[in-house]
């Protein structure tokens, strides 16, 4: 690894610019080149990919570990790796609110969520509403998840290709069509097993690399005490902000709330998730994936969020944004790796290769569900009855794969023009997160609840929600809403030469001072709330609608639609049961007869 000076000393320490030298080179090509061997292995050599069981659930035959760390990979993007650290760095750790509702999290999810769909074994989450409600609630319902995922994945292949980009000074939009390439690859011809498996291998690497990086940062800064005195003395340590306003960005409320709500759209009602608790064998298998899964999301939050006081403690006196070392804050996990771990070989490219691979695990997975997702509902009902459907289907997924991400590719190039990246993945998230879980909500918990209630709570929601969004961002990039970061000093920045760089502190205003363009105050919510008020908007709308047109008679809804917790509510079915005895003999078996009478 080569080491380039480019600015002045910092704390002591020259600034330094991360070029990958041949050892970096070789095990990030190497961790890409296992991927693809996994897909060549699954696609070439391993069972066949010829049918949506194989290709969707993996053969119903995975266990439970590679089930487990396939959904915390999928879960844990590049987006999380870099943001939360930058995030704890500006704001505090009162982003730390959320890791204890992982478990509040996981918990709904098995009480609720998973117990429907692992009794219906359904390929598709959104058949679930078809059978539910009709044809067009899960048309619908559909067209939002693939929207989402237009959405929101070129932003996770952006922030891992950003941090390459930044250290081996490759072109961006060079890099990027090269990661995603092999993406690509793995998962079209791979199916699922090579996505879980693949993702088994790169999580493995990142979470090493991750606590290594972290071990060596607080080694140089002194200490897990002396983090989190300087973290302190910086007003970092934020736990119990209990202001209740909706407008404040970082509040206990918010990110204990507002991520609650996020997971359970993430993980409970999402395809990717539901997908991978179906291909273990049996529910206990896929209680204890969801119970590894929570256990592993309050780790890595943790780690996440101390390698962000660490960061702080290290650059307390020289903040690296305010002196325009890094572009961009994102930036600033990457060039604390550089600055940490420069005087050993290999691990700065191990670690990004870590975080390239984060990205590409979260994409693989939207991928492989999506090409299910499109086919199962946008496409198979438009094909004619064949002897060779399930190989027809098959290989129509592989091209959906392909098409969406060459898609995904060609929008991370307007990426870019984003701010910040935690903001920017809640506010995109918030955009369908919130009508998606309202919609599967509305038809768990309410029998009541009718596909008219549905459809005009979920467009209601979307509308609501993008005028919403839209304004917020229109503000934002006209700077008229601005949350400012706690104060950065830079008073212990100096010049090469010794002499002093300057000193200036991270304050700014939250809006105009004219008082005629505020904005409007729907607008000034914080964005941590956008996917409670999409759902919430479906569960009322569509209740009250339902009631309005004529509710569902609770007597014909199927119980296998609801999760026990409701079933036990609902009324007998309208037939009653006859006794055996009232059977004509015609009508019975000859093993029921013998059954008679013995």
């Amino acid at each position: 690894m080569a080491e380039n000076e480019t600015g002045p000393d910092m704390l002591g320490h020259p600034l330094r610019q991360l070029t990958f030298g041949w050892t970096d080179y070789t095990l990030f090509s190497g961790l890409l080149g296992v991927s693809v061997l996994i897909g060549i292995y699954f696609g070439c050599f391993g069972k066949k990919q010829d049918n949506t069981t194989e290709y969707l659930l993996g053969g119903k035959s995975m266990t439970c570990f590679p089930v487990s760390m396939s959904l915390v990979a999928s879960h844990i993007s590049a987006v999380s790796l870099l943001a939360v650290p930058v995030e704890v760095y500006q704001y505090g750790t009162q982003y730390a609110a959320c890791i204890f509702t992982s478990f509040i999290s996981c918990g709904i999810i098995s009480i609720i969520y998973m117990p429907v769909f692992y009794q219906l074994q359904l390929t598709s989450t959104f058949e679930y509403l078809e059978m539910r409600f009709t044809r067009p609630v899960r048309t619908f319902a559909s067209f939002l998840y693939a929207l989402s995922l237009i959405i929101y994945v070129p932003l996770i292949i952006y922030v891992p290709a950003l941090a390459f980009s930044q250290a081996t000074a490759i072109n961006l939009h060079l890099v990027t069509p090269v990661i995603c390439i092999v993406c690509i690859f793995y998962t079209t011809i791979g199916g699922l097993k090579a996505v879980v498996w693949a993702d088994t291998v790169q999580m493995t690497v990142t979470l090493g690399s991750l606590f290594a990086v972290l071990m060596l940062g607080i080694i140089s800064v002194g200490g897990v005490a002396e983090t989190w005195r300087l973290a302190e003395e910086g007003n970092r340590i934020v736990f119990w902000n209990m202001d209740p306003s909706p407008f404040v960005r970082n509040s206990w409320w918010s990110m204990s709330v507002g991520m609650t709500m996020n997971w359970l759209a993430g993980l409970g009602i999402s395809q990717m998730s539901i997908q991978r608790f179906l291909a273990v064998p049996n529910i206990k298998e896929a209680h204890k994936a969801i119970g590894f899964l929570s256990i592993c999301l309050v780790a890595i939050k943790w780690v996440s969020v101390f390698t962000g006081l660490v960061m702080y403690a290290r650059y307390h006196k020289c903040d690296p944004i305010s002196t325009d070392v890094i572009t961009r804050s994102d930036q600033l996990l990457p060039y604390y790796v550089l600055d940490v771990a420069a005087g050993i070989p290999g691990l700065p490219g191990l670690f990004l290769a870590g975080l390239v691979s984060a990205g590409l695990s979260t994409m693989s997975a939207n991928l492989n569900t999506v090409a299910g997702t499109i086919y199962e509902d946008f496409i198979d009902p438009w094909l004619p009855e064949s002897n060779e459907k399930e190989g027809r289907a098959a290989t129509i997924m592989k091209g959906i794969v392909v098409v969406v991400g060459l898609v995904c590719v060609a929008l991370v190039f307007l990426v870019d023009r984003l701010g910040d990246i935690f903001q920017a993945s809640q506010t995109l998230h918030g955009v369908t997160s919130g009508a998606m879980l309202g919609i599967f909500t509305l038809g768990m918990l309410v029998p009541w609840a009718t596909s008219t209630g549905a459809i005009i709570g979920g467009l209601l929601s979307m509308f609501l929600m993008v005028c919403m969004i839209v304004g917020a961002q229109v503000n934002v990039a006209s700077k008229r809403l601005y949350y400012p970061p706690l104060p950065a000093s830079t008073e212990g920045c100096f010049a090469a030469n010794g002499s002093f760089h300057h000193t200036i502190d991270n304050q700014t205003v939250t809006s105009s001072s004219s008082p005629d363009e505020q904005p409007f105050i729907l607008f000034t919510l914080s964005f941590m709330y956008y996917t409670l008020i999409g759902s919430m908007i479906v569960v009322v709308v569509g209740t009250v609608v339902s009631f309005l047109c004529g509710p569902s008679d609770l007597k014909e809804v199927d119980r296998n639609h609801f999760p026990p917790i409701v079933q036990r509510f609902l009324p007998s079915r309208k037939y009653t049961e006859v006794p055996l005895h009232s059977i004509p003999n015609t009508l019975i078996t000859n093993p029921e007869k013998e059954k008679i009478s013995a």
